[in-house]
């Protein structure tokens, strides 16, 4: 009896650590949602915006001076050693293009290193070029006077250790548009893990 009682222990004790674990992999480190009109002071341009029936960070354009350009992420207390996994959320808004002249990018840089997500291919399809007629779009956002297609990209990239110094991570979201009131972005839904 003594032993079945034994063997009943242990294996609950695994069950137990191996849920826990399971848990704690699933766990972001960090979690950011923008339900309220300004962002975490951990954002550089905390300005949100309602796209669909969610605030999103947002809107971005770099051509046009209404809209911030950019935003930075910083995270700090990061533990020693540890790479770090980054998933969110990337709305495009309007006719981002994805080749010729007119291409658009987006990027994600280690502030002060290296592009960390280099972006140039877009879901924005549009039928005949026509704003009107989007492809595959998640919905409409009014931007200015007109309303514009979006579409919701989930991403998601990961950050070595050597690239986190004293603890802290600095991450460069920015759009390179080539369209000054017909093509914007947003982020939704940034999690942070640590591995």
């Amino acid at each position: 009896m003594k032993k079945i009682l034994l063997l009943l222990t242990l294996a609950a004790i695994f069950v137990f650590t191996s849920i826990s674990t399971v848990l704690a992999q699933d766990t972001p480190f960090k979690s950011y949602s923008f339900t309220k009109k300004k962002a975490s002071a951990q954002w550089s341009a905390r300005k949100t915006y309602v796209i669909g029936k969610n605030r999103r960070l947002g809107l971005f354009n770099n051509r046009n001076k209404r809209y911030p350009s950019q935003t930075v992420l910083s995270i700090s207390n990061l533990p020693d050693g540890k790479s770090v996994d980054v998933k969110l959320d990337v709305i495009f808004v309007g006719s981002w293009d994805n080749e010729g002249k007119l291409a658009d990018r987006f990027t994600v840089t280690v502030l002060n290193g290296p592009i960390v997500l280099d972006m140039r291919k877009f879901p924005c399809t549009l039928i005949d070029s026509d704003d009107t007629k989007p492809l595959n779009n998640n919905g409409f956002v009014q931007v200015g006077e007109r309303d514009r297609a979006y579409w919701i990209k989930p991403l998601s990239f990961e950050i070595s250790p050597d690239l986190i110094k004293n603890n802290e991570l600095k991450l460069e979201f920015k759009g390179y548009l080539t369209g000054r009131k017909t093509e914007f972005w947003a982020i939704d839904n940034v999690q942070i893990f640590v591995n």
